[in-house]
């Protein structure tokens, strides 16, 4: 069974929503739960990972007439899912904020971050070649969009300072999409400074995802 009430605060509070999506965010992840004869037990009992191609795999309603948005709610309760803890992930996300506002070593602003990465895309992985930037697909803008040495397609999703929670299942949800968009499948690379122990977890069970982190240097010049 699912808990419709703590996900619609969650997608209240944590991820921002209005009303009138959290109402059909409601209404399809019921649904969904109905067709899976529980969403929690299925996670608990097959994994996430399984899930997941499960819910590729299905054309039942409400996957029937917005299969990727279906997919993308389904993602989405995933991620409240492995976050229930939510009140110490608040908590983490607090004290890493304040610990990036005194700091000089963060990343400010992601657009640095990006500019930064796509300069260097081939140190993340040899052979990935970009296609473009904030690539608009129907669950939002993908960050870059590559291919690997194999030519699949991979989404890479940049977060400054320590992933926040929802970064996983926003990523998927990219992915997911823009295989529906695109008709083949998609990897997913989230780079992050740092990962909480729930996401790295998590990611071991999730096929064609990868935890990547980023160092910082430091140049010193003396001025004259």
């Amino acid at each position: 069974m699912i808990r419709l009430q703590e996900f619609k605060d969650y997608c209240r509070v944590k991820q921002g929503l209005a009303p009138n999506t959290i109402s059909q965010y409601s209404s399809y992840i019921t649904r969904i739960d109905a067709l899976a004869g529980g969403l929690e037990e299925a996670i608990e009992r097959d994994g996430v990972d399984k899930l997941i191609v499960w819910g590729k795999e299905q054309t039942s309603d409400p996957f029937h007439l917005y299969p990727s948005a279906a997919r993308a709610i389904l993602n989405r309760y995933i991620q409240f899912y492995l976050d229930k803890d939510s009140a110490e992930v608040q908590e983490e996300e607090e004290l890493v904020q304040e610990a990036e506002q005194s700091s000089g070593l963060a990343f400010r602003l992601e657009k640095e971050m990006h500019a930064a990465v796509r300069r260097q895309l081939s140190n993340i992985e040899a052979g990935l070649v970009e296609e473009g930037a904030e690539v608009q697909v129907d669950t939002g803008f993908i960050d870059i969009l590559a291919r690997d040495s194999s030519g699949k397609l991979v989404v890479i999703e940049l977060k400054a300072g320590k992933c926040p929670a929802g970064a996983m299942e926003q990523a998927l949800g990219y992915a997911q999409a823009l295989s529906d968009q695109r008709k083949e499948p998609a990897r997913v690379l989230l780079i992050a400074s740092e990962f909480s122990d729930r996401i790295r977890a998590a990611a071991k069970r999730t096929v064609d995802f990868k935890l990547l982190t980023y160092e910082f240097s430091l140049k010193f010049a003396e001025l004259k």
